[in-house]
């Protein structure tokens, strides 16, 4: 049997126990991360999802490049890519995917940011690799030498509000049940895909969309309202359970012309005999320049291309008329600008270049002020979000449990 003053120590000994215990607790549910359940979804693509390259404008300029889906274009290349859907100009498909287009950018950029970046990120400096959730950068975003792995089911969402520039040779890896189906790149400014690069995906960018040479994509290239361009490429649509097969149809060509396009797109040309020739070329503000060009010879529409360097016609646009301001240029750069009659089925022969502005500096951005492509590491990396509430909730009780466990101590040494 036990006296009076060994049942008291005793019942302070169980009080002890008990505090100590729930201490353990309640450390394990203050620092032990609360695992956040990404909720990122992929949207419909509806008529869009069959097309590999959807654009206003889209420039090729050498055989080679294939496309494993349908093209999409109101003003086409100067030659044909290899296509094996249909190409459709202008008609009422292509009308409704850019509809369908935009109907998938408004749903992307409605859903909630699960990681956060304030400043222009390099994802292949980030660790890796990559879970599914929005990730939300408030600036220019890039790939590096070393590439970014996704990995794990799920949808992936890049929503970037400024460039896209990926770095020579970089590659996407998909794993642990990635696929190219759920992964979309929104950029609010162009996107610049380096020469023998590998890109998962589908980048949906009215900016513009300049793919290097010998690109490996597995996705679409979207940009209803811009400018797609091709170097020996090849782009194939992934083959997605919502996804319905591409029209195919009998290819049809143009005799004497490098030009086909498929069933109702195809179109005949009587031939573009006339060469503009720029006549006036001038520099309105620091970012844009005017140019007019000339004869009239009966053709009302034309392609100015431009590029920083001569031969490197970065960026196209079709223009009705006979002159255009090109604006969103790198301040004060000179630039080289060539023209071409089209009928617009066929384009004709380009116009002498001619270089205009100011001095070219070099490693200069790529325009339209696209960034440069070797992004700082901001020196973070995606953070769970962690359910912060919790926090001083839990402290207070900490500290309360410990001033317990004090009073107690002391209790017991004073017996």
């Amino acid at each position: 049997m036990y006296d009076r003053y060994e049942m008291k120590y005793l019942g302070k000994n169980r009080k002890l126990r008990f505090a100590f215990f729930l201490l353990i607790i309640l450390i394990q549910f203050v620092f032990v991360p609360v695992r956040k359940v990404y909720a990122a979804t992929t949207p419909s693509l509806g008529q869009a999802a069959t097309f590999g390259i959807l654009s206003s404008s889209y420039t090729n300029g050498v055989v080679g490049t294939t496309i494993n889906g349908d093209l999409g274009y109101t003003t086409g290349p100067f030659v044909s890519p290899t296509v094996s859907g249909s190409t459709h100009v202008a008609d009422s498909t292509y009308n409704q995917a850019g509809t369908d287009q935009g109907s998938a950018l408004t749903a992307l950029n409605a859903q909630t940011c699960d990681f956060n970046f304030g400043s222009p990120t390099d994802l292949s400096l980030l660790s890796q690799p990559l879970t599914p959730g929005v990730y939300c950068i408030a600036a220019a975003a890039s790939i590096g030498s070393g590439g970014i792995t996704l990995s794990g089911s799920g949808t992936y969402v890049f929503r970037i509000d400024g460039a896209l520039t990926t770095v020579a040779n970089s590659v996407v890896t998909l794993s642990g049940g990635a696929s190219a189906c759920d992964v979309f790149w929104t950029p609010t400014q162009a996107t610049t895909l380096g020469a023998n690069s590998t890109f998962k995906g589908t980048d949906i960018d009215d900016s513009g969309i300049t793919i290097g040479s010998t690109i490996g994509w597995e996705g679409r290239a979207l940009s209803f309202g811009g400018t797609v361009s091709t170097t020996t490429d090849t782009i194939t649509v992934p083959s997605c359970s919502a996804t319905p097969a591409p029209t195919v149809a009998p290819s049809q060509s143009t005799s004497g012309s490098s030009l086909s396009f498929a069933g109702p797109s195809f179109c005949t040309s009587s031939g573009v005999t006339t060469i503009p020739a720029i006549t006036l070329a001038k520099r309105l503000s620091p970012t844009s320049i005017f140019v007019s060009w000339g004869p009239d010879a009966g053709l009302n529409n034309f392609i100015v291309q431009y590029g920083l360097q001569n031969g490197n016609w970065q960026f196209s646009t079709k223009v009705s008329g006979f002159s255009t301001t090109i604006n969103d240029l790198p301040p004060n750069q000179s630039i080289w600008i060539e023209v071409a009659a089209t009928d617009n089925c066929l384009v004709g022969s380009y116009s002498s270049p001619v270089r205009i502005g100011g001095t070219v500096f070099t490693n200069s951005p790529r325009f339209p002020n696209t960034g440069n492509p070797g992004l700082p590491d901001t020196g973070f990396n995606p953070v769970q979000q962690k359910i912060i509430w919790k926090m001083p909730l839990a402290a207070g009780g900490l500290i309360l449990l410990s001033l317990t466990l004090i009073v107690l101590f002391l209790k017991k040494r004073a017996i």
